[in-house]
């Protein structure tokens, strides 16, 4: 606890992003991929390996670099990274201070605390009197980007902005606004004219202390991806991490956006199913 508690004194958040919770996830994550390092370990290097691929691919002539989600740094190849880009810019609502150490360490990291979904201050914002809708066009226009990578986020963008909508908008139908922000950091991805490689939860998977699979969710709630390069289970709570033996492991694709269609046809994970 008094770790998690210093990491939070170290994390970089804007007061809005605080308030909604995000720093307090950021911490949690943290702590978590150091308790499931071992598990974590084959999707974080299958992650940086799909990072790579795309890089090999980056136009000789641009020198800046756009991770989303870029967390602790953890599946990031920052050595190459840096060594290839004369700008790497880090994107998430909150810095933990891994990624702070790095801004450091290089001059050619720059931290952005930046909100994707378009929402989260509006979700708080008392002069807002309807639902907003998500939509960001976030450094599509940055001179010289040979390089995007949305890591581990699109399922993770909805979760926030669900719990703010329900509070202040019960009638809200939940699903169909997840789906909406989804589809907008897709579009997002798409506005890009460069590699763009998308790596995300499609399938989560709760598993009983006996290994029947008890719940099946979508987490992307009904948006569509195309088919993409490579699909992998990632243990994101093994056994031991939550109570009475349970786990939960997720499917993760990585995908390149810009080059969707050339892959096969999109299709939809079903929303639940037991």
């Amino acid at each position: 606890m008094l770790r998690e508690i210093l990491i939070s004194l170290r994390t970089r958040c804007a007061p809005v992003f605080v308030r909604l919770g995000y720093r307090h996830a950021a911490v949690a994550c943290v702590a978590r991929a150091a308790r499931c390092a071992a598990a974590w370990r084959a999707h974080q290097e299958a992650t940086r390996t799909h990072i790579l691929s795309a890089m090999a691919e980056v136009p000789d002539n641009r020198d800046t670099a756009v991770i989303m989600g870029s967390g602790p740094c953890l599946d990031l190849p920052m050595t190459e990274l840096l060594a290839r880009f004369a700008r790497v810019i880090l994107v998430d609502v909150a810095h933990p201070p891994a990624a702070l150490r790095l801004t450091r360490q290089h001059s050619a990291i720059e931290l952005m605390e930046r909100d994707l979904t378009g929402v989260a201050a509006l979700l708080t914002d008392s002069a807002q009197t309807t639902l907003p809708q998500p939509a960001c066009n976030a450094f599509v226009e940055e001179a010289g980007v040979g390089l995007v990578v949305s890591a581990n986020l699109v399922s993770q963008l909805p979760l926030v902005p669900l719990r703010q909508a329900a509070k202040r908008w019960p009638d809200t139908d939940l699903a169909t606004y997840a789906k909406a922000i989804v589809t907008a950091h897709l579009d997002h991805l798409r506005a890009f004219n460069c590699p763009t490689l998308l790596i995300g939860d499609v399938q989560r998977r709760v598993i009983a202390p006996d290994g029947q699979v008890t719940e099946m969710e979508d987490p992307l709630f009904g948006a569509e991806l195309p088919a993409g390069e490579q699909e992998w289970d990632w243990t994101v709570a093994p056994v031991g991490e939550l109570s009475n033996g349970w786990s939960i492991v997720n499917r993760v694709r990585a995908l390149r956006i810009d080059q969707a269609g050339k892959n096969g046809p999109a299709f939809t994970v079903s929303h639940r199913s037991g």
